[in-house]
């Protein structure tokens, strides 16, 4: 089976690609876990609302530009804050691997290819009261770079 965060995007494994990041890191592998200091013309930024009723379907929208080696969008769903999003793509995934998801609750929400200027849609629902997040990365599909990253919280409430 292939490892590399290209060929986990196209079979949607997420648990393996934190053992890509960890593999790499115990093997002296070249994988970056911080944004490259040319990555200038790469952004991202979150929109959506901060509240939302109990039982409401809801968007946030993660745009911004993709450029060189960044052709990736992958964002993953908080279920509980534990200290807001990792500042690395490389980080998250580790999470997303050893931390249990009753602790954490991080499910993967969007593993999408961009390029350019970009507007990638997250649907969400709002099944579980309390504050819930998204955690975005724009990355290299094959290097797991990160180029730019942001994060977004909500409280679902009772209506």
């Amino acid at each position: 089976m292939e490892l590399s965060p290209k060929a986990l995007a196209r079979n949607g494994t997420t648990r393996a690609l934190g053992a890509v990041v960890i593999g790499a890191a115990l093997t002296g592998g070249a994988l970056a876990v911080t944004a490259p200091a040319g990555a200038a013309g790469d952004s991202m930024t979150l929109r959506g609302p901060a509240t939302n009723p109990m039982g409401t379907n809801f968007n946030y929208v993660i745009s911004g530009v993709a450029s060189g080696p960044a052709n990736r969008v992958v964002a993953w769903e908080q279920f509980n804050r534990a200290g807001g999003c990792a500042p690395t793509f490389a980080g998250e995934s580790v999470r997303a691997l050893f931390t249990p998801a009753s602790v954490y609750g991080l499910t993967v929400w969007t593993n999408q290819p961009v390029s350019g200027a970009y507007s990638v849609t997250a649907a969400f629902g709002s099944r579980n009261l309390g504050v819930h997040g998204v955690c975005a990365y724009l990355i290299n599909a094959t290097t797991g770079t990160t180029y730019a990253h942001d994060g977004a919280f909500w409280t679902n409430v009772n209506s």
